[in-house]
């Protein structure tokens, strides 16, 4: 029976070849670039090219995202008895971006931890004594070198001068390590949102092939049944035809002695051989 406002699967075939073939694997193969450059430029220290790339894979899992709602709306168009069908042309462009999403949360959370582990160490490292004892002489040196600037140089070294640089490459570095977490929080929120996504249409992959398991299994159930019906009903017409020929001999015994036994024996015997027939094919 057709579904009206319903699409056979050949109706969408192209636009579904496209969705496997060309749009998710195209998306799929920016986000593989985009983490080999995050991890390239995270290991050198370029902040600021980590940035761009966090931020470039962000949008690129965005446009996944909006790909996967558009071929579950495709999805819907179908009609039912073509979803199973659907579902199993999906299965490896489902597969390989939940690999993806996997692959992106393990570098996401590797790289957050690194980033969090390198400002504990470097704040345990500038706030130890050894490091305030070598700034304070580091600072006494500097004043001392000030007195004995000479008018050849014509510079004098400011202890507090130095201290500020210092302050400054720290502050800078600070809000540098805060704005990749920031980019990694943001990059991971997306990532989320791109597995919400295919969490939605793989359910419906699901529960779609669980349906159709449970139908096959009412089939093979119904057939099973049959088949045992037949049996028993050709077990109970053999006894009733055994049963007949049994009565029609009495019946000829009764009516007209041993030549009605032979005759009723004869009618018994047909109608038993009619019942093996009729068991036979039923």
């Amino acid at each position: 029976m057709e579904e009206p406002g319903k699409l056979s699967l050949k109706r969408v075939e192209l636009s579904l070849t496209k969705f496997n073939e060309v749009a998710i694997p195209h998306h799929l193969d920016l986000l593989r670039q985009h983490k080999t450059n995050i991890i390239k430029y995270g290991e050198s220290g370029d902040t600021r090219r980590l940035r761009a790339e966090q931020t470039h894979a962000r949008r690129v899992a965005g446009q996944l995202r909006a790909l996967l709602a558009e071929m579950d709306a495709l999805r819907a168009q179908v009609r039912q008895e073509d979803r199973a069908r659907f579902d199993a042309m999906t299965q490896r462009t489902r597969d390989l971006t939940l690999r993806a999403i996997v692959d992106y949360l393990g570098v996401i959370e590797r790289s957050c931890r690194g980033l969090v582990g390198a400002g504990r160490e470097g704040a345990r490292r500038e706030s130890s004594p050894v490091t305030i004892r070598r700034m304070e002489a580091e600072a006494a040196e500097a004043e001392a070198g000030s007195a004995r600037s000479t008018e050849s140089v014509g510079v004098v070294a400011h202890a507090p001068a130095q201290l500020q640089l210092h302050h400054d490459e720290q502050e800078a570095a600070l809000r540098e390590r805060e704005a990749v977490l920031r980019g990694w929080g943001e990059l991971q929120a997306e990532v989320r949102a791109l597995h919400d996504a295919w969490r939605h249409v793989h359910e419906a992959a699901r529960l779609q092939r669980e349906q159709v398991q449970a139908a096959d299994g009412a089939v093979e159930t119904a057939a099973l049944e049959v088949t045992a019906a037949r049996r028993h009903l050709s077990v109970a017409q053999r006894m009733s035809v055994g049963l007949a020929s049994v009565g029609c001999a009495a019946l000829g015994a009764a009516v007209g002695g041993p030549v009605g036994l032979l005759a009723g024996a004869k009618a018994g015997a047909a109608a038993a051989l009619l019942g093996a027939a009729v068991g036979l094919f039923a």
